[in-house]
């Protein structure tokens, strides 16, 4: 329900092509950034994958892929 939520904003961008952006940015949010709501753990953690974000999760996974 959380990305329908945010696609739902979509419908006021005034370009097509900042939405597949937005929407790779909700989906990398979703799977590194934030906890799962019933674990309490990242879902890339559930699936094994670690990943050294730090504290500030986004500067972190931003840093990895510039290796």
């Amino acid at each position: 329900m959380k990305i329908k939520d945010r696609v739902n904003d979509f419908r006021g961008l005034k370009a097509l092509w900042s939405a597949p952006i937005l929407l790779a940015g909700i989906v990398l949010q979703h799977n590194f950034i934030e906890n799962h709501t019933t674990t309490g753990k990242l879902p890339c953690e559930l699936a094994d994958l670690k990943l050294e974000a730090g504290v500030n999760r986004w500067l972190g996974l931003i840093r990895l892929s510039t290796l």
